[in-house]
């Protein structure tokens, strides 16, 4: 099992969920994705995350929507929670919510430092449950060819 810190992409726009995975994997990043709140949620009951990069541009506000149920859910969660926006939208954002705002367009370099520093600094708790191998693990055992699936 990988001993990087967990970080989980929520983003609805499929290219670029893509591309962001593909950026974080190749950090020393264990990397998981979510395409709707549902998704997303379901990621975080099962795993504690270091770092949860979200965009708060998503249709129905489901940017908004995961975090402030994330942070209901889990209010002594340490996860850094990362909102990228576009500075022109009428996005509302809640400091109390959110600790730190990437605007868009995002400098790609700039962003997978920017993640992966905080995400390595982000103390997970004592007890912090065990997660399944990340969608980063196995896309690593795939392209060494010792991906087993069950």
């Amino acid at each position: 099992m990988r001993s990087e810190p967990r970080v989980l992409v929520f983003e609805d726009n499929d290219a670029l969920r893509v591309l962001l995975f593909t950026i974080l994997r190749h950090q020393p990043l264990a990397v998981d994705t979510a395409v709707s709140v549902e998704d997303a949620m379901e990621k975080v009951s099962g795993c504690e995350y270091a770092l949860i990069l979200v965009d708060m541009d998503m249709a129905d506000e489901a940017g908004q929507r995961f975090v402030a149920e994330f942070r209901d859910q889990r209010p002594d969660a340490t996860t850094f929670i990362l909102a990228v926006r576009d500075p022109n939208a009428d996005t509302v954002l809640d400091s109390t919510q959110v600790n730190a705002i990437l605007n868009k367009p995002l400098e790609i370099d700039t962003m997978a430092v920017l993640v992966r520093e905080c995400a390595m600094v982000v103390p997970l708790p004592e007890d912090s449950m065990p997660c399944p191998p990340s969608e980063s693990e196995i896309w690593l055992r795939m392209e060494r060819g010792s991906y087993i699936e069950n």
